[in-house]
């Protein structure tokens, strides 16, 4: 609105006038000043007479006659809150790596999936984008280098094949001299070559293959040997060469290596970088709270800084230590194999950048390469692809006999390295524990027995409590006193020596007499098992915080009612006509226990998907089939609506088994077929006089269930799996 001419006058005399840029503002005495905006003028009132200099920069389009109005500010909506602001019923602020409240509670700021239920940290859509990214630019830079390399290739020789070259393989000392460049390449895509990246590996010419002969009986060197060492150039080549091949092999405890059609067109991974700094702390605390419990080979201080030495070497630009960063690859592979990222492609690419880097580890033929063998076999547990943790276990347990870990060596006493030590009887037990748990559920023969071991058990300490010039706290002694983070791992060693004497005792070796066990045997053995199951350990109170089942008292009476099994199982399959029905019906209630603990597990999302526990619950499910059919005492103990619980928790397992791994589908129409032919005859035993018979099914008959079984060899069947089908089925 103009002024009029008498005001315009008034304010010529009583104003001054101030320009800034395009506005020149008149101070009134009033209750509202005239801003002259390109030969126009407007009332704003006094509240907005304090005019922001940077005003001058807009254009003149951006002002109107509506200045006068306030303007509204909208107000951020924070899409979805966090689980703890949810919780407690707060303000959310949604910031993306962690919201003011969680950060002031100095809490993890968890996120929740609407779709799936499963938690994730905030932002962890944000990093995968970016990781993406890099992994992208990495990609871009291979093929420039490849491409650099063809044309330098076809200039030095014209009539070289580029396609030959590429499938031929590497020369010894070449593999040798790009470990250190690999580390830092996947540590740093797109860093600049560093012209020392081989300074401290060796890359002279292979040695002769005669003189390596010879030194399979040298004596022990620097690194105490036990009977002296084999070749590590032999091992090295043998076992990469394998480990190489992990994309043409099933799951890790197939008997036979063979994948089905779906494993099979896997697409080769491509080595990835190590993601951020947070993202890889994340993993490996992953690692620590659901898989290092069981198999503490590591330990985690120790770790700890050799992470920190990688990123900070990473993050700088220089190479890391190749051993060092193998484990931090190894460790994030697998600790994205334990969270809501396990289906995706990122463990795939950090294990193929951990593969790339493991030759180097094996070179040194010391307590580090047996480690290194650990973290393959924690992969392969937990990933539908892997080597057989038959091959690593027996490897792993090899390099343990070559370096004396399973006796008591004299050179330990004259030792003051307290850690070494430890470390040392923790990677032999853990190596134990595997092959002992792959012999009973393959019925393969032990790679060591019981009486060449003489080596204690680790102490039941926590690590942080352990350093290389002594203790700073004392061990546990007792079952009265507070668990440890080896507690649950040294209980399960126990119950793995009884297996193993189990075996020994109980089934016949090669070339012996089949003969009936004693009861008094098994009535000791049973004794002891009991013995064992209420010495178990308390869970930590992390384990349950980080929803892990190992430790809990649900997963030893699962392992209890597997040993059951595993005590009388012998005697179902062999002579049948002479079990008591005692036996019959203890078995039956291990079984159904056994079943039904499984389905507990998966349910409550504490267990992952592992071949061994596929191989437990079909062969627990079969056991409680088999007794059905064999004993009136168990068909009149288990009513029907007991019977159809128990077949149909163990159905659903399967069925979300098969969801996640579609080698597991055999196994699942196998057992419904089973289970709908024993509720039939369970139903009809109670209206008739006539007792059932076997064969359950006859595979002659049924062209269906014997596509099943050849899918299931495909996979592996385990001993005892294979025995009781052919004792239930017509061939």
């Amino acid at each position: 609105m103009t002024p009029p001419a008498t005001h315009l006058q008034v304010t010529a005399l009583l104003c001054a006038n101030f320009y800034f840029g395009f506005f020149r503002i008149y101070f009134l005495p009033f209750s509202s000043c005239f801003i002259d905006f390109n030969g126009q003028t407007y009332s704003v009132p006094t509240l907005y007479i304090g005019i922001d200099a940077r005003l001058s920069v807009m254009s003149s389009q951006s002002l109107s006659p509506s200045l006068g109005r306030r303007s509204s500010v909208p107000r951020t909506r924070v899409s979805r809150a966090c689980v703890a602001c949810r919780q407690k019923k707060q303000k959310c602020d949604g910031r993306t790596s962690s919201c003011n409240n969680c950060l002031r509670a100095n809490r993890a700021c968890i996120s929740q999936d609407p779709a799936t239920k499963r938690p994730h940290p905030r932002g962890y859509l944000e990093s995968l984008e970016q990781h993406n990214s890099l992994l992208e630019q990495h990609n871009s830079l291979l093929e420039d280098r490849v491409t650099c390399l063809e044309r330098k290739v076809r200039e030095l020789q014209p009539d070289a094949d580029i396609d030959l070259l590429e499938t031929s393989p590497a020369e010894d000392g070449g593999d040798a001299r790009d470990d250190a460049r690999s580390a830092r390449d996947m540590c740093s895509p797109g860093s600049p070559a560093d012209a020392g990246s081989g300074e401290g590996i060796n890359i002279d010419s292979p040695p002769d293959l005669s003189s390596l002969e010879l030194l399979c009986l040298r004596a022990a060197g620097a690194e105490p040997h036990y009977f002296g060492a084999s070749s590590a150039y032999s091992f090295t080549k043998m076992f990469s060469a394998s480990l190489r091949a992990v994309r043409a092999q099933g799951p890790g405890m197939t008997m036979s290596g063979i994948a089905d059609s779906t494993v099979q067109a896997r697409a080769k991974a491509t080595p990835a970088p190590l993601p951020g700094r947070a993202y890889t702390s994340m993993l490996t605390s992953a690692y620590f709270e659901q898989v290092h419990p069981q198999f503490p080979f590591l330990h985690q201080p120790t770790y700890l800084q050799w992470e920190e030495e990688v990123m900070t070497a990473c993050e700088s630009g220089y190479t890391p230590n190749p051993t060092k960063a193998f484990f931090v690859f190894a460790l994030c592979a697998v600790g994205v194999l334990t969270g809501p990222l396990a289906g995706g492609s990122l463990s795939e690419g950090l294990y193929a950048s951990a593969e790339n880097l493991f030759e180097h580890v094996m070179q040194l033929n010391t307590l580090e390469s047996i480690q290194a063998i650990l973290c393959c076999a924690m992969y392969s547990i937990r990933s539908p692809v892997g080597v057989s943790l038959w091959m690593l276990s027996g490897l792993a347990l090899r390099q343990c006999t070559e370096l004396g870990l399973h006796r008591k060596m004299p050179w330990d006493k004259l030792d003051s390295d307290v850690l070494k030590t430890q470390i040392r009887r923790r990677v032999f037990w853990c190596c134990y524990n595997l092959d002992r748990a792959m012999s009973i559920t393959l019925g393969r023969p032990q790679s060591i027995t019981d009486g060449d071991i003489d080596v204690e058990f680790p102490l039941d300490i926590d690590d942080e409590n352990i350093t290389a010039s002594g203790l700073l706290s004392e061990p546990r002694m007792s079952n009265t006193d507070a668990s440890t983070t080896m507690s649950g791992a040294i209980h399960t060693l126990r119950l793995r020596r009884i297996w193993a004497r189990m075996q020994c005792s109980i089934y016949p070796q090669v070339g012996a007499e089949v003969t009936i066990t004693p009861d008094l045997l098994i009535d000791d053995f049973r004794r002891e098992l009991g013995e064992w199951l209420e010495a178990s350990p308390f869970q930590l109170s992390s384990n349950r915080k980080h929803n892990n089942s190992f430790g809990a008292r649900i997963w030893f009476d699962v392992m209890y009612h597997h040993s059951i099994l595993l005590l009388h199982r012998y005697r179902l399959m062999n002579s049948r006509s002479s079990v008591p029905s005692a036996t019959y019906l203890e078995c039956a209630q291990s079984a159904a226990q056994l079943c039904n603990g499984y389905r507990q597990l998966y349910v409550s999302n504490r267990l992952n998907d592992t071949w061994g526990g596929l191989h437990n619950l079909f062969l627990g499910g079969l056991t409680f089939l088999c007794c059905l059919w064999s004993s009136p005492e168990v068909r009149t103990q288990f009513r029907v609506d007991k019977v159809t619980t128990t077949c149909t928790g163990t159905s659903v397992v399967l069925a979300i088994m098969a969801e996640r791994w579609a080698a597991a589908g055999p196994y699942r129409d196998a057992f419904d077929m089973l289970t709908e032919a024993t509720l039939t005859m369970v139903a009809e035993s109670g209206t008739t006089s006539t007792e059932p018979t076997f064969p359950v099914l006859s595979c002659s008959a049924n062209g269906q269930f014997s596509g099943y079984l050849s899918h299931m060899a495909e996979v592996g069947i385990g001993a005892s799996v294979e025995e009781l089908l052919s004792s239930m089925l017509e061939f």
